[in-house]
């Protein structure tokens, strides 16, 4: 019923998440771990296990999924179920593969080894973990680099290659040094000392067995779990105890062996430590000739490894027990031990205890002595054999993964160059371009100077010929005025002085006639005064111009534009240049606002202020910051013509508030 209960939440919580948007499912990894973590039996986990998986299938391929689906393979992992472990490790790489992300492609291969390390497949195993740590090496993640590094010397202890598997070590430490992790390196100074072990290189394995020791010492100052604390000190004091029986020092293996047996509540907790301790202390004892209590420790330690199918520890105890017998004279009792020993051993194919029981049962069964002489020699045979073959098929391995790497340095050399030859070319055909593009530019801009410069000689041309036309009117004028004033004045007048002198009768109509003769010669003499000196004659020109420049403007933005002149500047005391620059200023200034500003309205004025002409063109467009922008070529050629005045330029101007230019001269 519990268990039922916890499927239909599970189902509930998936459903649940199901309902909301795929990434925000995705995201909430709390959720999806709080369901990992779900208590229950290992087959009510297993059907969570398998229930997320494909609820996590189902979604985006990304980071985040992927790394829930390592944390669900973890979890096969750790309740024992192997196939749904390497069936989603595979998965996994898969996926990786298609994301180019080296880093959980190198993950899943090592995971996949893990699978067959568990299952004893120790050439895959190799295989896998190989793949694994050259994409570590690659992407230089030196803490996985010298964890696969370190997998790879303990398949080669496994099979038996020690001279391999120290090289290995060497590596995995070289890396790990650099690193943080303490864990990884207590276990490749422990590995490193039974690979030297196993070269009889006692002094150094118990060495590095203290190496292990100090790095445990370290762990417990760093806040280690305390059981995996024990578990490692008494693997370790057995690991030594080990080298001191080979060396003959048994007081010194005995007294390590004790140490490990006086753990608060190893009995109770570690009952599989406790038989592993009991029994080889048993043995150190016998070797050193002290049977007390060795034949209890001994039958104590079979019952608990029998209670718990511990089948390599059950051939260790029967091979024990039949020595001790063997030591006791009674040869019965220990060859029927050690016959057990034998048949259990071949049956878990636990090589190393074969043929320890097989030297056994040769030197003490001398009815059956031809037998398992016989045997000893076929199976002695059979393990080189294999051993060799590994030996072969892991240095095919490691051929095949240096020809692949090889292969792939080549291809990458290839590709580099590709790379490069192609960058080059890009920055050839790249220069060709800017260079083209400058000369367009070039083109673009002395033609530009050129029509600048025409329209330069043209407007001038135009007031040159306005000043001409006003010469010429003005000596017009002069002349009318003269005649005006020498010729008709002079005979008005001497017609009225002539009329003045007549005896007339009567009187009145005289004086009406030189009275009107009066008139007229006022109006000559002042139509003579206007000629010569008419104030609009030069005011006419410039504002004109300038009005019909301002108020003629179109741009895409729709801008109005609108002026204003001063009807009280004097034009006249202003030089042709001077005129040509205002117009010039002005003309730049309104270009700037169509290609630029943006703007719903644009004014120009130009007034008189004291002794000064301002000239202020203003608009409302977007603005800009003039701390932060280069000033233009058109701003440049304004600020140029305005010192050819000796005037004075103010630019203000605010992002989004429009801009003023002011020019005083």
């Amino acid at each position: 019923m519990r268990k039922k209960i916890h499927f239909i939440l599970f189902l509930s919580s998936l459903l649940v998440i199901g309902c909301t948007r795929k990434k925000e499912a995705i995201s909430n990894s709390a959720k999806v771990i709080a369901l990992l973590n779900t208590d229950g039996s290992n087959s009510l986990k297993n059907k969570q296990y398998n229930a997320l998986l494909t609820y996590l299938s189902n979604h985006e391929n990304d980071s985040v999924n992927r790394n829930l689906q390592f944390n669900l393979a973890s979890r096969f992992y750790a309740i024992d179920e192997l196939e749904s472990f390497l069936k989603l490790s595979f998965q996994l790489k898969k996926l990786a593969a298609q994301q180019y992300d080296s880093t959980h492609l190198a993950k899943s291969l090592y995971y996949i080894g893990d699978y067959y390390d568990e299952k004893s497949q120790l050439d895959s195993a190799y295989y896998y973990y190989s793949k694994s740590e050259k994409i570590y090496a690659r992407i230089r993640d030196t803490l996985n680099s010298g964890r696969t590094s370190l997998y790879k010397a303990g398949i080669l202890y496994d099979a038996g290659n020690f001279t391999e598997s120290e090289i290995e070590i060497v590596n995995a430490l070289r890396l790990l040094s650099k690193t943080n992790n303490i864990r990884l390196k207590y276990e490749s100074y422990n590995l490193m000392a039974l690979s030297l072990e196993g070269l009889t290189d006692y002094t150094k394995a118990l060495d590095y067995f203290g190496l292990a020791m100090e790095t445990l010492n370290k762990l417990e100052l760093k806040g280690y779990p305390k059981n995996r604390l024990i578990k490692s000190r008494i693997a370790l004091y057995n690991n030594m105890a080990g080298v001191y029986e080979k060396t003959g020092e048994t007081e010194k293996a005995i007294d390590l062996y004790d140490i490990g047996l006086k753990t608060k509540a190893l009995k109770e907790e570690y009952p599989k430590l406790y038989a592993m301790l009991l029994n080889n202390s048993a043995h150190a004892k016998m070797k050193s000739n002290g049977y007390k209590n060795v034949k209890e420790e001994l039958f104590e330690s079979l019952k608990i490894r029998e209670d718990l199918d511990i089948k390599p520890g059950i051939v260790a105890s029967k091979i024990t027990i039949g020595e001790y017998f063997l030591a006791q004279e009674d040869t019965l009792k220990a060859l029927q031990y050690l016959k057990e020993s034998y048949k259990l051993a071949t049956a878990i194919q636990s090589n190393y205890d074969v043929l320890t029981t097989l030297k056994l049962l040769i030197k003490n069964d001398t009815k059956n002595n031809a037998y398992y002489s016989n045997r000893f020699i076929k199976f002695n045979d059979s393990i080189k054999k294999s051993e060799r073959e590994i030996k072969n098929t892991f240095a095919r391995i490691a051929y095949e993964t240096k020809q692949v790497e090889e292969e792939n340095r080549i291809l990458s050399d290839k590709n580099t160059k590709i790379i490069i030859g192609s960058c080059v070319l890009f920055f050839f055909l790249g220069s060709l371009l800017v260079i083209y593009r400058l000369k367009m530019k070039n083109k673009e801009l002395n033609y530009f100077q050129e029509q600048q410069t025409a329209n330069e000689k043209i407007y001038r041309l135009f007031f040159a010929q306005q000043a001409e036309t006003e010469k010429a009117r003005k000596e017009e004028r002069n002349r009318i005025a003269m005649e005006l004033h020498d010729g008709i004045i002079n005979s008005v007048f001497t017609t009225r002085f002539n009329l003045i002198q007549l005896q007339a009768e009567p009187e009145s109509k005289k004086t009406e006639l030189i009275r009107e003769l009066e008139k007229t010669e006022t109006e000559i003499r002042k139509i003579s005064h206007n000629l010569m000196d008419d104030p609009l004659i030069d005011d006419r020109n410039l504002p004109e111009i300038l009005t019909r420049l301002v108020n003629g403007q179109q741009n895409n933005f729709n801008t109005k534009f609108d002026t204003i002149i001063d009807k009280y500047i004097d034009w006249s005391s202003i030089t042709i240049e001077c005129k040509i620059n205002i117009y010039r200023i002005v003309q730049e200034a309104i270009q700037n606002v169509n290609k630029y500003a943006r703007a719903e309205k644009c004014f120009v004025s130009v007034l008189k202020t004291g002794d000064y002409t301002t000239i202020r063109i203003w608009d409302n467009g977007q603005g800009f910051n003039p701390l932060k922008i280069k000033l233009g070529l058109g701003l440049k050629n304004i600020t140029e013509r305005v010192k050819a005045i000796n005037g004075t330029i103010n630019i203000v101007s605010k992002i989004k508030e429009g801009t003023t230019i002011e020019i005083r001269f």
